[in-house]
């Protein structure tokens, strides 16, 4: 398990910046509340996998896509609002969202997610032409700290995924959000299951080549 609020871990570099910037004004830090979710591909029961059933034009039936995340692209961004520090972290075996209150400063972790669509890591293709039915968000949270109930925002987002996650990604506007509650008890389960269809056709409808996520802190 990564320790909370060490900077000196491989692949963790910090910016300096005055101000939070981008286009995001719907958040603040909101209390206490920090979540681990499990970000490791070798370990197929716990890895994030997205699940699309979609139907093709002309064609009969549906059929299911599943794709795991694409862990080199994931991470999270903290923000320190003392030092106005980020700290940007690429992909962990596990990410961070909400706040460390084990930290004096109260540093507002970000988690994001990057599921290829176009079958670029090995995982199923979603055709460009799909209709989306449903879709389906799994992830598995490692631990939930200082709060029974963390409301949470899940944002589609865009990053660039030759370059990997940069600052001003943690307040990016998003292109479509929608919230949820994750629980203390959610620990105790294989999997938590997140429903994100709204999310997935706003992305096939903008022709996106990943499918992106942001989990942060809910007001």
């Amino acid at each position: 398990m990564r320790k909370i609020g060490i900077l000196g871990l491989v692949g963790i570099f910090a910016l300096v910046l005055a101000g939070c910037g981008g286009g995001d004004d719907r958040v603040t830090i909101t209390g206490p509340g920090l979540v681990e979710i499990a970000d490791s591909p070798t370990v197929l029961i716990t890895a994030p996998e997205l699940t699309v059933v979609y139907a093709i034009p002309l064609t009969p039936g549906t059929f299911t896509a599943q794709i795991l995340s694409d862990q080199p692209k994931d991470g999270d961004i903290a923000f320190d609002p003392v030092t106005s520090i980020y700290t940007v972290t690429k992909g962990p075996p596990a990410i961070l969202f909400g706040i460390d209150s084990a930290n004096s400063h109260n540093p507002e972790y970000r988690a994001f997610l990057d599921f290829p669509l176009d079958g670029s890591t090995g995982g199923d293709v979603l055709p460009l032409n799909a209709s989306i039915v449903s879709a389906t968000l799994k992830i598995t949270v490692d631990f939930v700290d200082f709060a029974a109930t963390v409301p949470v925002l899940l944002d589609l987002v865009q990053y660039p995924v030759a370059t990997g996650l940069t600052f001003a990604d943690y307040n990016s506007a998003p292109l479509a959000f929608r919230s949820f509650d994750i629980f203390d008890t959610d620990v105790l389960l294989d999997n938590v299951q997140i429903e994100v269809t709204s999310l997935m056709t706003e992305a096939q409808n903008r022709g996106l080549a990943d499918f992106q996520v942001r989990f942060l802190l809910g007001p």
